[in-house]
């Protein structure tokens, strides 16, 4: 089995613009020097998951036409040092986004988002979850980020709301179609549980001052629901040893009495140790906490960092890219590539054009669909790719897109695009 990191994150940011930088909430040094020799650190995946992202008609509109702020702010911070964005999902308000090391690109197979609406009965997207799965060296894994029903008195109606969201979420995948048939779930989330009713905001904010967190934590909603399995009792979550995350003034770290503090914010995660004979599989959590230093909302960020096993010898089914030799403005160029024996294509397979530095799976300049005249019984293919968008100069890469597979099977070295002299 081989092991790879996984960075969780859950944020309520309130309808806030990313107004502080996000390097620290990510873990990444902000210095250009350290970054040369700490990259090799970082986690092979991140998982983000936002809540109370401004969702006004007209931001939503905008999104359709630009990137989310929220997540251009985390691809420009995470980019840089190699990772792609490989899907994100948004249902009003809740925004995932999964980022990888762009070296495990190739071994991510049969993406898939979805989203559940618990609001209003799931009419409306206020509550719910945007979920996302997707299968690495051999392994599932999904990704829950979900807003349950708020305030004191909407304990039943946050068990009501995960368990529509587990008997509703799907995904087109048989073996994998609901969330807990995964070998791995990260569920994180504004989870809303607070704590018992008979603390006051002051009390709670006194054990806090006074360091007792464990007994505080035997009071929350939660851990209650957990013990008597209403809900997420299939789950686990590491000990809290962070004061609780909701709710603060704005602009500091002192919690606003006006309500009363609670571990609103929340990531667990399952394993199926033994879905598979003769391996097992498994996660060690290695952190879980808050990050005090951001202000610029009423809860604190969270954080896990997991390490989780696969298939060391997993074989992903690949398109190998020959290498690439100069393209020019206005004509493009050749390609080559070779599908392994059991690749099958499609009619919606693509390779698609990117800058050499590309950070997201969406930035592709321009694509062709692969010809299927003779193609899809042969393993050696070269076509001409043309296309008159194609007009800066600099360094690409080629990626091909599988329809049946849902994923990118290949990536090509970069190669030059130049002005043809004259």
């Amino acid at each position: 089995m081989e092991t790879l990191s996984i960075f969780c994150i859950t944020w309520n940011v309130q309808t806030g613009w990313p107004e502080q930088g996000l390097h620290s909430l990510l873990g990444i040094p902000n210095d250009p020097v350290i970054k040369r020799t700490t990259d090799d650190l970082l986690p092979d995946i991140y998982i983000i998951g936002l809540q109370e992202v401004k969702s006004q008609p007209q931001n939503v509109v905008m999104d359709t036409l630009f990137e989310e702020p929220w997540t251009s702010a985390l691809r420009e911070t995470i980019g840089p040092h190699d990772y792609v964005r490989i899907v994100g999902e948004r249902l009003q308000g809740i925004v995932t986004n999964v980022f990888i090391k762009r070296q495990h690109l190739h071994h991510v197979r049969d993406i898939h988002t979805t989203v559940t609406r618990t609001g209003f009965g799931g009419l409306w997207g206020n509550k719910g979850a945007a979920s996302v799965r997707f299968s690495i060296y051999g392994c599932s894994v999904c990704v829950v980020n979900c807003h349950l029903a708020a305030h004191d008195s909407g304990y039943k109606e946050r068990i009501e709301n995960f368990n529509t969201i587990i008997d509703y979420t799907r995904f087109p995948i048989p073996e994998t179609s609901n969330i807990l048939f995964h070998d791995y779930v990260f569920w994180v989330g504004d989870l809303n549980f607070r704590l018992d009713n008979t603390l006051t905001s002051e009390i709670i904010s006194k054990r806090v001052t006074d360091g007792d967190l464990e007994k505080l934590y035997e009071m929350d909603e939660l851990h209650k629901a957990q013990k008597n399995g209403e809900a997420f009792s299939m789950l686990k979550e590491g000990a809290i040893t962070f004061p609780p995350t909701y709710k603060y003034q704005e602009g500091c770290s002192t919690y606003d009495l006006s309500r009363r503090p609670a571990w609103t914010d929340r990531i667990l995660y399952q394993v199926h140790v033994d879905a598979y004979e003769n391996v097992k599989l498994g996660v060690k959590q290695a952190s879980y906490s808050s990050v005090d230093t951001y202000t610029q909302s009423d809860h604190k960020p969270v954080f896990s960092n997991y390490f989780i096993k696969v298939f060391a010898n997993h074989e992903d089914r690949c398109v190998r890219f020959q290498p690439i030799g100069t393209w020019y403005i206005g004509e493009g160029g050749n390609v080559k590539f070779t599908l392994d024996s059991d690749v099958v294509a499609s009619p919606w397979d693509y390779i698609a054009l990117y800058k050499s530095d590309f950070t997201s799976m969406h930035q592709y300049t321009t694509y062709m669909y692969i010809p299927q005249s003779g193609t899809t019984s042969q393993r050696n293919i070269q076509l001409v790719f043309n296309d008159e968008l194609l007009q800066q100069p600099g360094m690409y890469r080629l990626a091909y897109y599988s329809g049946k597979y849902s994923s990118y099977l290949g990536l090509s070295d970069p190669f030059p695009v130049m002005v043809r002299p004259e």
